[in-house]
């Protein structure tokens, strides 16, 4: 199967937050099975916006954040276009959230019958409510 990632897992790996080594695991199992990773094109955004973020709150180092970016651009991601807003939009509804950017990643999975990868509880919940198979990461247990 397919696997669709979030932001969040990158954003994560390259913040170094306590799920990082968790990202870093799968990401290694990954590249060993020659998988194929995929997100839409708003993957590079939502990392760019979570990083400028963290920036700005003071949990990353100005002088620290194209390194930040070097790693989360390191990891290899095939992103793809959105093609049908309408999905997204109707996607993002049945969703119950505000955003077509949860949903973008949701129409992706579909799309390609994938698996969908991340680090957000509510979306991991609401798309496996869907029917979608989802996984939601999880900081690992010392």
């Amino acid at each position: 199967m397919s696997v669709v990632i979030d932001a969040n897992l990158l954003v994560a790996l390259a913040l170094n937050d306590p799920r990082a080594p968790a990202v870093d695991r799968i990401l290694r199992e990954w590249a060993l099975a020659d998988e194929t990773l995929h997100a839409p094109e708003l993957l590079r955004y939502e990392a760019a916006n979570a990083l400028t973020r963290a920036v700005v709150a003071g949990h990353l180092a100005r002088n620290h954040a194209a390194m930040a970016w070097e790693r989360i651009a390191r990891v290899g991601v095939k992103l793809h276009p959105l093609h049908d807003g309408a999905a997204a939009v109707a996607t993002a509804l049945s969703l119950a959230r505000s955003n077509a950017y949860d949903a973008a990643y949701v129409v992706l999975a579909q799309t390609l019958d994938a698996e969908l990868w991340t680090l957000d509880g509510p979306l991991a919940r609401n798309a496996g409510g869907l029917g979608l198979p989802v996984r939601l990461v999880a900081a690992e247990q010392g």
